[in-house]
């Protein structure tokens, strides 16, 4: 799963930045030849739309979403525990949200057959669906990493453990990890 997702990472970096360098090209031809691509625009929205869900999953799975946790990290198991079941919780529910809406949007483009109002005139399933099935997949992901946390509770009710499970690394963590990838990188130019 976490290759999948580092491809598809890279493939959502990729394509922001083919995106950068076709607005680049975009902006020359306007401005030296007074000539246009057209749906550059078009492809952006899509571009950000389904890179930024490709992003939210990510974030979600390296655990690298903010929370503010200066405070809570001085809390005890249980409190934080609350804490963060409350927020991913909050979290799950707008990502339902957005999944919800997401598919409704898709399914009355299905229904119409709806093309984008451009120059491409895209058929809008295509990158509504792709966005839909990002969107789901940060939801499940989601509703499996509180599922989990929830059957550490119910199997073995250890606390510290489901905390943990939930919490974000403490910034000491993540120099470390930041600094042990470092050196790997550095060790595999030097070979």
């Amino acid at each position: 799963m976490k290759r999948l997702l580092d491809l598809a990472t890279l493939a959502a970096g990729a394509a922001l930045l083919g995106l950068a360098f076709l607005t680049a090209f975009e902006v020359l031809l306007r401005k030296f030849f007074n000539q246009s691509l057209a749906g550059v625009d078009e492809i952006g929205g899509y571009v950000y739309a389904i890179g930024g869900a490709v992003g939210f999953i990510a974030a979600y799975a390296a655990n690298a979403h903010i929370r503010i946790n200066l405070i809570v990290a001085r809390f005890g198991p249980l409190p934080r525990l609350i804490l963060n079941l409350i927020s991913h919780g909050l979290l799950l529910l707008y990502a339902g949200l957005l999944t919800w809406r997401a598919a409704a949007q898709w399914l009355r483009s299905y229904e119409l057959e709806a093309l984008a109002p451009t120059p491409l005139r895209t058929p809008l399933i295509l990158p509504q669906g792709l966005w839909l099935i990002c969107l789901a997949i940060f939801t499940l992901v989601i509703l499996v990493k509180l599922g989990s946390t929830l059957a550490l509770l119910v199997r073995g009710g250890d606390i510290p453990a489901a905390a943990q499970s939930l919490d974000i690394g403490d910034t000491d963590d993540e120099t470390r990890a930041e600094l042990a990838s470092l050196d790997r990188r550095r060790a595999q130019d030097h070979t």
